[in-house]
């Protein structure tokens, strides 16, 4: 239980933006999903150049969804600060 605690409180001592941008986001989860979606119906790519193709559009496809969270520079900008040794 006492792990548990610690887990939880290290998550509350974030701002609540960042916060929601972390427990709505799997970002590795949403890869996999989009990349397993794109590549269902097909069971045989001709060329491993075509199947980094069709990876590359979904790829795309997930940049320009999650450039759409809202107020990501002020979320960004809060990043920088809490993380600067690792940005």
């Amino acid at each position: 239980m006492g792990d548990k605690l610690e887990v939880l409180t290290a998550f509350f001592r974030y701002p609540l933006e960042i916060r929601r941008v972390m427990y709505t986001t799997n970002i590795i989860e949403s890869v996999n999903s989009k990349f397993r979606k794109a590549t269902a119906g097909r069971r045989v790519f001709p060329t491993e150049e075509t199947l980094l193709k069709c990876l590359y559009m979904a790829a795309m496809e997930l940049e320009r969804k999650w450039t759409k969270i809202k107020d990501w520079p002020h979320i960004y900008s809060q990043i920088v600060i809490l993380f600067e040794d690792r940005l």
